[in-house]
């Protein structure tokens, strides 16, 4: 299925033959048009293109003004961005404002392949019947808050309602298999797209077991392994990954400029944003939300709050107001069991505090809120409940 791709491009006659070669050049992609700034909100209108290419000379921050209008006008289509030199500040904003990708003239050649992969499988994922799992995705934007063992200790619990899986994606420090006390004999460097079938046999050797609901896919056991690992393909192994479990988790690492993380982000039907009641916590986490929201609705985002203990009013009145985004799910301060859940390789016991904050969690995400209805009347389900401090 090739992508309608509509060029908007205010630069020289040279400049835009080159970009039209590289889309002819995509096998994948179908140039419809192309049109000046000026005119390109008439002609996504009428010609429906499900790609817009937005050259940003030679004016950029005019282009980054037409890419925020335009995204928020056809909010169903991709934005590629494209500019002379990867100037940080303009791929910041670019991604805020939602591009799905910004392409340097340095390396368009070498990167667009992997671009058009990249939207093509998204397109795809957006097209999967609701019979199909669920890609969960687990970032906090500050180290040290716990989000690895929430993604094991979370996952154990959806195994009730599905099985599950764990993708290491932190592809330089992922600790998913020690922190479930797992040796696996494969990882993500394993995989060799070029020669292989990618299929859920395949996806299905490379994972380790933890029990009969439950499988991981480490992360490469070498740094010198995580170079030859593509947005692209990680795409591919959550695409089909998701066919093949209820439940898929995905621990990201911490850089949000990581292509593969983008990647991920993109494909996920859910995004957990874990932070705490820290000040420094909530800085990073206002700062994710603020530009995940130009990407992506709030029902995808959910932001969840770690080790959560009795705060004073005026604390949580403060931390409230500064995160300005509702809180989808707090998980208690159970030191002790995390570190032992931690040490032992096991899953928190339902029991502990922190498992039963867990297993509620796992019960809304899993779709289980309905099994408590099914209880005896006298036997009153204590589903989630939003902080005191929140209902005013």
């Amino acid at each position: 299925m090739k992508l309608t791709t509509l060029l908007v491009c205010d630069a020289g006659l040279d400049k835009r033959q080159t970009i039209e070669d590289l889309i002819h050049s995509q096998p994948s992609l179908a140039l419809v048009s192309t049109v000046s700034g000026s005119m390109a909100r008439e002609q996504i209108g009428s010609l429906h293109p499900k790609l817009v290419w937005i050259e940003l000379s030679p004016a950029p921050v005019r282009g980054l003004s037409l890419l925020a209008e335009l995204r928020e006008t056809f909010s169903d289509v991709y934005f590629f961005v494209s500019y002379e030199v990867p100037d940080p500040e303009l791929i910041r904003t670019a991604y805020r404002l939602g591009a799905s990708d910004f392409l340097d003239a340095e390396r368009w050649r070498t990167d667009l392949p992997a671009a058009v992969q990249s939207i093509q499988l998204k397109h795809q994922s957006e097209s999967i019947s609701t019979a199909a799992g669920k890609v969960i995705a687990i970032f906090s934007p500050t180290g040290g808050i716990g989000a690895t063992t929430i993604c094991t200790n979370l996952a154990g619990y959806l195994g009730k309602y599905g099985e599950s899986c764990i993708v290491d994606l932190d592809l330089q420090f992922g600790m998913i298999a020690q922190y479930l006390n797992l040796e696996p004999s494969f990882s993500l460097s394993t995989i060799d797209f070029s020669h292989t079938n990618f299929d859920a046999t395949y996806l299905r050797n490379l994972m380790t077991r933890y029990d009969e609901k439950l499988s991981i896919l480490a992360a490469p056991p070498d740094l010198e392994d995580i170079g030859d690992i593509y947005a692209a393909q990680v795409q591919e192994i959550l695409y089909t990954a998701k066919q093949e479990f209820r439940f898929t988790l995905v621990d990201l690492p911490k850089n949000l400029l990581d292509e593969r993380a983008i990647a991920t982000l993109d494909l996920a039907d859910q995004v957990l944003v874990i932070t705490e009641y820290n000040w420094a916590a909530i800085v990073n986490a206002r700062k994710c939300l603020d530009t995940f929201k130009a990407h992506y609705n709030q029902e995808k985002l959910l932001l969840i709050i770690n080790r959560s203990e009795w705060q004073p009013q005026d604390v949580l009145s403060e931390c409230r107001a500064s995160l300005n985004y509702p809180i989808f799910h707090e998980i208690v301060n159970d030191t002790k069991t995390a570190k032992w859940a931690n040490n032992q390789g096991q899953i928190a016991p339902p029991q502990s505090a922190m498992g039963k904050s867990l297993d509620s969690l796992a019960r809304r995400l899993g779709g289980g809120e309905q099994l408590l209805i099914t209880q005896k009347d006298s036997e009153k389900a204590a589903g989630f409940k939003l902080p005191a401090f929140f209902k005013r």
